[in-house]
């Protein structure tokens, strides 16, 4: 992608929070995994080489880009805070928050497990919940509460403050969808160790 060259290299790593393994290749952590991103051509490869899916380059490379430097808060917001995030949360709510619930809303416990290969850690809200760091400066969280006779199990996916230095409310909803994605595959035993997803 031709729009990483048009960038300054460390300024990219500094802005980012991103590591700089060599003055060629930029590498990004994202959800438990590391991927180099070539400069100045912008080609996201895993640490063995192998290309990744577009969306997730496609992700990987706009945080690097559009990366303003804001250090995290640890502040959280929910997804209509942030800029333009109200036109997406239908899309939002069913991309991320629908598949949380069914999956873990009666197995809360299974979410926590579900973290441990994600750089997740426990956090004190609702029922359950976990931080992810989803890219260096973007962590997410997700939320769960079991509910009872009255009232049906919920969910809620918030993020640091940050994320408004990085990501428009649209790459948001990807991230967090990757995000629940893996942590769903991850409950279920499965394993995408190439990172294509």
């Amino acid at each position: 992608m031709a729009e990483v060259g048009r960038h300054d290299y460390e300024e990219l790593v500094q802005q980012s929070g991103a590591g700089a393994p060599g003055p060629d290749r930029i590498m990004l952590r994202c959800l438990g995994q590391d991927y180099i991103i070539s400069y100045p051509d912008g080609e996201v490869t895993t640490l063995t080489g192998e290309a990744v899916d577009e969306h997730l380059a496609i992700l990987l490379l706009l945080y690097l880009t559009e990366a303003q430097g804001r250090l995290v808060e640890g502040r959280w917001i929910a997804f209509e805070q942030i800029s333009g995030g109200a036109g997406y949360v239908a899309s939002f709510r069913g991309r991320v928050v629908a598949p949380l619930l069914r999956t873990f809303g009666q197995h809360p416990e299974a979410l926590l497990n579900a973290a441990a290969g994600l750089d997740g850690s426990s956090l004190d809200l609702g029922d359950a919940a976990v931080a992810l760091a989803a890219l260096p400066r973007v962590p997410i969280a997700f939320v769960l509460w079991c509910g009872d006779d009255e009232f049906t199990p919920s969910a809620s996916v918030v993020f640091d403050a940050s994320v408004e230095g990085y990501l428009d409310a649209e790459a948001a909803t990807v991230l967090a969808e990757l995000a629940a994605r893996r942590m769903i595959e991850a409950a279920a035993g499965g394993s995408n160790e190439g990172g294509t997803r």
